[in-house]
């Protein structure tokens, strides 16, 4: 597509972001504060993760904070599995919605809705081992989601040449161990290795983006002067897509306070994390339409240099955006983050929990380049801020071996209504958990959570900052909102 010599980047509307969770067996769904996981242990999402840095209820505390593991005295193996259901849906709010070539335009309030299919669900199983060493020591191994975001819309919704999938997992490994420093006070430090991968997908709309390069230009391509340099139909939409890789070493520091034999409060920090070696391949589907505007792009011929000249456009390197596969690099840095939690056995039966987390984005760009000359494929100006939740729980001894749990959680957006984009609809939320503890044996406990997110409506389609302005997506504005259900069953073994 024609590419302009003095704004020389494909118009391919690669709006990706994101940063999620995996785990080389892990394929998670929703998320909490802008891309952050809220399901890495399965006995904390059913308190909506309150207490999770002080409880050390299983294993699973090594994710929240080491220093908590000197609470174990016998060995323990925590694994559990998430099964979240994704319900995606997209309202109009202007007539006329979206590119007026391709899927037919929406109308305004018209929905178009996502609920099922085989990817509208997905699975994220977790593992935690603790292993004390001595009466001081205790070491901690994991492996879970950090971050993970996957949303999969209708197929001809209006946002479709802006992104309309993604999926997004970084997968957290985890070698830890707290240490005893006093009968009251502990610290933990617990390093890791942290991979990222990224999926998007995309309808790419030739006219659409031939028009907002250089407006005008469709028609004059479309018309007698088109016809005149021997110009070829404008393809219609194509599939797009990108698939990206990358690491990064990390480390979070813990400390535990017992001022009480009821009471515990609990400290982690963990800074940002740079990962500054991501790559990945572009592809567009390609097709005989294609492949001929490429060589019109691409012809060195009187007429048509003097037509590419006049609009202002590079056919050359036009020609060559276009190439159905290409490298792509990015470097891209999550935010850091501060958890405060509180734990207090207000009873023999009922414990009462709380958690402060604060995890700031605003560390976080959205650029990508092409390896192969370091140009800008699409960057994606946002007003990241930094995503604080308060969280509120509780454990209720039923009978004594049927333990039920309950929890509520309030969190912000990380990004404002002017700068979303379709595959990064974070909104403010709150977060419904129930669930339980059903214990088996001393060694051997069940157990099972339901998370309900609810997010506001989240405006898209009005960041008219991403360049280059090909790159955007079109005219179209509306409400995304999703519907996510968390499901949990995990088991303890102590040994």
């Amino acid at each position: 597509m024609l590419s302009s010599a003095r704004r020389t980047t494909f118009f391919f509307p690669l709006t990706c972001v994101a940063s999620i969770l995996f785990s080389g067996f892990l394929s998670p769904a929703a998320y909490a504060g802008g891309t952050a996981f809220d399901a890495t242990s399965i006995s904390a999402m059913g308190t909506a993760s309150a207490g999770q840095a002080a409880e050390a209820g299983d294993a699973s505390v090594l994710f929240a904070n080491p220093a908590a593991l000197t609470r174990f005295k016998r060995a323990e193996l925590t694994q559990g599995a998430a099964v979240i259901t994704i319900g995606t849906d997209y309202t109009s709010t202007q007539n006329n919605d979206g590119a007026d070539s391709g899927a037919p335009q929406g109308q305004n309030g018209q929905v178009f809705s996502r609920k099922d299919g085989y990817d509208a669900a997905a699975l994220a199983p977790n593992l935690f081992i603790a292993i004390p060493i001595n009466e001081k020591l205790v070491m901690g191994f994991g492996a879970a989601a950090s971050h993970g975001l996957v949303i999969h819309y209708d197929e001809n919704f209006p946002g479709r040449n802006q992104g309309r999938d993604i999926d997004f997992k970084v997968t957290r490994l985890n070698l830890g161990f707290g240490y005893k420093l006093s009968p009251t006070l502990s610290w933990g430090l617990n390093g890791s290795y942290e991979r990222y991968f990224q999926s998007i997908k995309l309808k790419l709309n030739y006219r659409e983006a031939v028009e907002a390069l250089a407006p005008g230009s469709a028609g004059l391509i479309e018309g007698p002067a088109g016809a005149l340099i021997g110009a070829p139909p404008i393809p219609g939409e194509s599939n797009a897509g990108l698939r990206m890789f990358g690491w990064a070493f990390n480390a979070q520091l813990g400390g535990l306070w017992e001022p009480s034999e009821n009471t515990r409060v609990g400290l982690s920090y963990r800074p940002k994390t740079e990962f500054t070696g991501n790559r990945g391949k572009f592809k567009l589907d390609d097709s005989p339409e294609q492949a001929a505007f490429r060589d019109f792009l691409n012809s060195d011929g009187f007429f048509n240099s003097l037509a590419f000249s006049a609009l202002g456009v590079d056919g050359k390197q036009a020609a060559a955006d276009l190439a159905p596969e290409q490298v792509i690099k990015q470097e891209i840095t999550l935010p850091d983050e501060l958890r405060l939690s509180m734990f207090h056995h207000a009873t023999p039966k009922l414990d009462l929990m709380a958690t402060y987390t604060r995890q700031d984005f605003s560390v976080t760009t959205l650029n990508f380049q092409r390896e192969s000359n370091g140009r800008t494929l699409e960057n994606i100006p946002q007003n990241f801020v930094a995503a604080e939740s308060y969280r509120v729980g509780m454990n209720y001894k039923l009978y004594k071996r049927l333990t039920l749990r309950a929890g509520y959680a309030i969190e912000n957006s990380v990004i404002d209504d002017e700068t979303r984009i379709t595959i990064l609809p974070d909104s403010d939320r709150q977060y419904f958990a129930l669930g339980g503890q059903f214990d088996l044996s001393r060694d051997t406990s069940i157990h099972f959570a339901y998370q309900k997110l609810d997010t506001d409506p989240a405006p898209v389609g009005n960041n008219d900052q991403i360049s280059p302005p090909e790159v955007r997506g079109g005219d179209f504005k509306g409400n995304v909102q999703l519907d996510t259900h968390f499901f949990g069953i995990g088991i303890t073994e102590r040994f």
